[in-house]
């Protein structure tokens, strides 16, 4: 399983880490972060190992760099709309494949436009607006790379069951294509995914993908890509902000500017499975005896845990530090998957005893640090294991 950066703003950090220290096995590229231009000139050994997301999803807004592509379809209409796409959709998609093959990408990647509200009529206008065409074109380009759909699918699409055997029929019609760079779109408030009915459809989405012979490459995922490994994708993603970490619509919508405050620094802790505010680092110091032993080091940690470090979301020591010690931890999973499913259930179980030894040694963490979500995840994880075994 590949581990892909996820790029966005300050995507300087993601190359770097990968040049020198070897982190990551490629790259999902972001158009409204990188200017045309810019990806155009990009080392060609970034490019055969990544895919060019097409961001697609909100056709109308020339958000950002999204504005430097000739393709993009707000580019070519003010107020684009998908009925545009009669006068305009075979000039906006071969262009669009065109650019992805010239740059020599690893696959070339079908658009998706972004909707609240999916069901059959919008998910056929879709196949016969841009996904059949796409395909068509293609074809007649006579490229010999392999193709895939980009794929949204929102929380209520997820959790109602004739929702997703709709998307799932929906896509095992699709003729033609290799694989599914699959987004979950969901809307829940805590850092870390604590819904099992969620979890599990998750699970169960990817696995039937797979079944099906489809290449699945998982974006905007946190430390629940982890989760989603035991389903056996081919790649899931790491991004440095939480907005690259999990994907939501209004990264891509103009909005006035508004002053707003930035998220709390917290640290990556693999052996806890959980990003821990900043702000406990003292008194975990103080009254845990083991805390230098759950801490994986390296040299951004150690940069980190200077004295005269100031604590701040935008310090990339943060970020590169949690490319680092993911990256490894997900490189220590095993390739057997019923092995994998074992090692990941054994390493939640330790993570739930250090939290309770944590609490034990007065350092009460909130809500957001506190591992509430691994129990959860060890549930999924049996009910998956039950999932799997009714399947053989």
């Amino acid at each position: 399983m590949n581990i892909l950066h996820q790029l966005g703003h300050n995507f300087n950090w993601n190359f770097s880490v990968y040049d020198e220290d070897e982190v990551g096995d490629g790259f999902i590229l972001s158009p409204i972060n990188m200017q045309m231009d810019k990806i155009n000139k990009l080392n060609i050994d970034y490019k055969i190992k990544s895919f060019f997301d097409p961001q697609f999803y909100l056709m109308s807004d020339t958000k950002g760099s999204l504005k430097t592509y000739s393709f993009f379809p707000g580019n070519l209409i003010n107020g684009f709309n998908s009925s545009d796409f009669s006068n305009y959709g075979s000039e906006i998609l071969t262009n669009c494949i065109e650019f992805q093959n010239k740059n020599d990408f690893k696959y070339i990647v079908i658009p998706w436009r972004f909707s609240s509200t999916f069901n059959s009529d919008s998910l056929n206008k879709i196949k016969n607006q841009i996904i059949e065409p796409f395909v068509n074109i293609y074809k007649n380009l006579k490229i010999e790379k392999k193709i895939l759909l980009t794929v949204i699918v929102n929380q209520h699409n997820l959790l109602d069951e004739s929702d997703r055997n709709l998307y799932l029929n929906f896509l095992t019609s699709i003729k033609d294509i290799d694989g599914i760079y699959l987004i979950f779109n969901n809307e829940y408030s805590t850092k870390q995914l604590k819904d099992t009915n969620y979890l599990i459809n998750a699970l169960k989405f990817i696995y039937y993908l797979k079944f099906n012979n489809f290449e699945v490459h998982i974006g905007y995922n946190n430390t629940e890509g982890l989760l989603y490994s035991l389903a056996n994708p081919n790649s899931i993603s790491m991004g440095s902000y939480e907005n690259l970490r999990r994907f939501n619509v209004k990264r891509f919508e103009t909005q006035e500017n508004k002053e707003q405050r930035g998220p709390i620094p917290r640290i990556y802790i693999p052996k806890l499975f959980q990003w821990i505010d900043y702000g406990y680092i003292y008194s975990l110091k103080e009254l845990y005896d083991k805390f230098d032993l759950i801490i994986d080091k390296n040299k951004y940690q150690i940069e980190m845990f200077d004295a005269t470090f100031n604590w701040h979301f935008s310090k990339p020591q943060i970020y590169k530090h949690y490319f680092t010690e993911f990256y490894k931890q997900c490189k220590l999973l095993p390739n057997d998957i019923s092995e994998r499913i074992d090692y990941l259930h054994d390493n939640l179980i330790k993570a739930i005893n250090l939290f309770e030894e944590i609490q034990n040694a007065g350092v009460l963490l909130d809500s957001g640090s506190d591992g509430s979500h691994l129990s959860i995840w060890v549930t999924t994880i049996n009910m998956f294991k039950k999932f799997r075994k009714e399947q053989l």
